[in-house]
């Protein structure tokens, strides 16, 4: 059975998926993502950085993705949860590849999140945990997310 204090620790791996609503990750606070707006690639980017309030000069390629997800000092929280809801819709009008980018590009950040900054510089932080959740009515629906550890409440 999942630990749900996995999502309070830096530790991978920092993709997950659930049946689970929301509501049962509250105690991380979750910054909720529609995956009703997100068939497209340019809908995932507009609905990320809309919920996340990233800088108007956001690229929109996974590299800038990636780079906005690491950063984020705008939202300075002890730890991220990044919650998709109903993932079924998620670029249901893209190649399977695209997905299988958004997928890595988020698991790449949760690494990046895992790592301390000791630079002596202005942006030195600790470890801070970032934990990504993709939401469906059913698990394994679509076979893209076979591999991602489910969180289940059994």
């Amino acid at each position: 059975m999942f630990d749900i204090s996995t999502l309070k620790n830096t530790n991978g791996p920092w993709v997950f998926q659930t049946e689970d609503r929301e509501e049962k990750f509250n105690f991380t606070n979750p910054i909720i993502l529609l995956g009703d707006v997100m068939q497209t690639i340019n809908d995932v980017y507009n609905e990320i950085y809309k919920k996340l309030h990233a800088p108007d000069y956001a690229g929109k390629n996974y590299n800038a993705l990636l780079e906005i997800l690491t950063d984020l000092e705008w939202i300075d929280q002890k730890e991220y949860v990044l919650f998709f809801q109903n993932s079924e819709n998620i670029l249901i009008k893209e190649e399977r590849t695209v997905l299988d980018g958004l997928i890595e590009t988020m698991s790449f950040a949760g690494e990046e999140w895992s790592k301390p900054v000791n630079l002596e510089v202005a942006w030195d932080r600790p470890a801070i945990p970032f934990h990504v959740i993709f939401q469906f009515k059913k698990i394994n629906m679509k076979s893209e997310f076979d591999n991602i550890p489910a969180i289940t409440s059994k």
